[in-house]
Order: structure tokens, then C-alpha cells, then sequence
């Protein structure tokens, strides 16, 4: 690989955000069959099939959505350098692309300061929140650096890396009342208003594999682990929600574990494709990969 330009790094690039040849080539000033020559040299150097012409709009083949992240590191390390050696006064921090559930974007991404936020880097996080589906797709897209999320088979075997961080559990809550005991009573009736995840969400899917309900008596369904939680709190009924966005509350008591219903585990990963990315990338995922697991995230109820 000799011979690759930075052009048409470029090139890819912009193709795989329009997902059009005549429009790519329009935004780099070039021909349509010169741009799809210098595509195709691409292609023909790596000795990979990056772009998938049978598809309309196009799309990127799977090594395609890999060497997406690939191109976008060396072209950004090689402008730093460039800064560098010119002697300039540079003064840019790389942004860290990061792709997350909501639940864990707002309860474990804090907790991992340490390895997220490191001075000596000069990077930026850019957060993006999303329900899981779509948090996944990003990474998938080749749209973030890192995806911190749950267990996806998928997700498990190449072109991707895991770092397992920590096993959680759903646990079936309730709010309280005056005398701290719980609003309602799993026990004597089986009528108790509930708040359900949607079928579709990563959760409901969750608790559908484990066969876990909760009562017939379903008010209110939601993809929003927070939105559900701020249901609970108000005393509008009962539903699952992960032990860590539920610590502060348990610990105060504010909510009670129904033990009526036993809870569901779930497994924390952060992912990102084999592709070597940015140093502080790097850096930072050798970082996540010396912690320990469940250190200061899950630890037991």
C-alpha cells in the first residue's frame, strides 16, 4: 500500500457521507468517472471492496464501514502533524466520538472519568445518546469511535473489540410512602398499575428473554429508562430499572426493591472496530481495557 493519496482517503470519505457518486464528485470538483476512478484505485491498493454499487442509495461493505474509521484517524493525525512540524501554535483537541445507551451516557459514562477524561490526551468527548438500536448503528455506520452499550452477539466477533465493564440487574421497584413502605404490593395483588419498556427496546427484549412481567395492568410504555424511573418516583406504578441508575435513590429510600420479582442481569460492554484510531483513542481504550470490571459501576445491591 505505496501508493495511497490522501485524495482519495477524501474522496471515500465524502462518498460514504452522501452515498451518491455524482454528488460526491460534485463536492470535490472533479468528474463523476474521474471521481469513480480514484474510488476504485482506492479499492484496487487496499485490496478491498469498500463500496457496494448494487445497492441505491450506495452503501459501504462491511470492510467499507471499517476503513471509514481507519481513513478519518490517519487524515486527522496527519493534519495535527502537519500543525506540528510547521510550528504552529496548535491548539486543536481531537474529538473522541462517542455512541451511547441513554440509561448508561447519563449513570456510567461519570463514573469512568478517569479513563475518559486524562488532560494529557488534549481530546474532547462528543457524547451522542440514543436508544440502543440506534447507538449501535452508529458504531456500526463507522459514525463514532466508541459505542458503550450492552451484550450484542453481533458485536462480539470481528471487525469489532469489547471491553467487558461490569454486569448490572433490572430489579422490579417501587416508590415509597410516608412510613417508607412501598406503594404497592406485588404479594396480594396482581392489579398493580406498571410501566413497561416497548417491545422493541433493548430492555423489553431484555425481559422478554427472561420471561420476566410484571402485571396486566400496564398505564404507560416507554424506550426511556429515565422517563420510566421518573414514573416510579412519582408513585404512577411499578417497572424494571437498572441498579445503576437507581443507587442514589435505594440508598435514600425512595424506591424499594419488589423482591416479588426476581431481577434480570444485563452486561455492560464498550466496543469499537479492530481499526487502529486516534493515539488518544488509544489511549484511552488501553485505559478502559486495565479497569476492573464492575470496579465502582455495579457493584452488588
Amino acid at each position: 500500500m505505496n501508493n495511497i493519496e490522501t485524495k482519495w482517503l477524501k474522496d471515500f470519505l465524502i462518498l460514504a457521507e452522501l452515498k451518491n457518486f455524482s454528488q460526491a464528485a460534485a463536492v470535490r470538483n472533479v468528474t463523476q468517472p474521474a471521481f469513480s476512478r480514484r474510488i476504485k484505485s482506492l479499492e484496487t491498493e487496499l485490496g478491498l471492496e469498500l463500496i457496494d454499487r448494487s445497492k441505491t442509495p450506495i452503501a459501504l461493505t462491511l470492510s467499507g464501514k471499517q476503513f471509514k474509521t481507519t481513513a478519518q484517524s490517519i487524515l486527522q493525525q496527519l493534519d495535527e502533524e502537519v500543525s506540528r512540524l510547521a510550528g504552529s501554535s496548535f491548539h486543536g483537541r481531537h474529538s473522541v466520538r462517542i455512541s451511547a445507551a441513554h440509561s448508561m451516557a447519563i449513570s456510567i459514562l461519570p463514573k469512568l472519568h478517569s479513563c475518559l477524561f486524562n488532560p494529557a490526551l488534549n481530546a474532547q468527548l462528543s457524547v451522542v445518546a440514543n436508544e440502543v438500536d440506534e447507538a449501535v448503528e452508529l458504531l456500526i455506520d463507522g459514525k463514532c469511535d466508541f459505542l458503550f452499550s450492552f451484550y450484542e452477539d453481533r458485536l462480539q466477533v470481528a471487525p469489532y473489540r469489547s471491553i467487558y465493564l461490569g454486569r448490572s440487574y433490572l430489579y422490579c421497584v417501587s416508590a415509597v410512602d410516608a412510613q417508607g413502605e412501598p406503594l404497592f404490593d406485588l404479594e396480594h395483588n396482581d392489579t398493580v398499575p406498571s410501566l413497561d419498556y416497548t417491545a422493541e427496546s433493548y430492555m423489553g427484549r431484555a425481559l422478554h428473554r427472561a420471561n420476566r412481567k410484571l402485571t396486566p395492568n400496564t398505564v404507560c410504555t416507554s424506550s426511556m429508562t429515565d422517563f420510566i424511573k421518573a414514573l416510579v418516583m412519582q408513585g404512577k406504578g411499578i417497572s424494571w430499572l437498572p441498579d445503576y441508575a437507581i443507587k442514589d435513590e435505594l440508598a435514600a429510600g425512595k424506591l424499594q426493591i419488589l423482591t416479588a420479582r426476581e431481577p434480570v442481569p444485563l452486561d455492560l460492554y464498550v466496543y469499537r472496530y479492530h481499526s487502529r484510531l486516534h493515539a488518544s483513542c488509544e489511549a484511552i481504550w488501553q485505559s478502559l481495557s486495565k479497569m476492573s470490571p464492575i470496579d465502582g459501576l455495579t457493584n452488588g445491591l
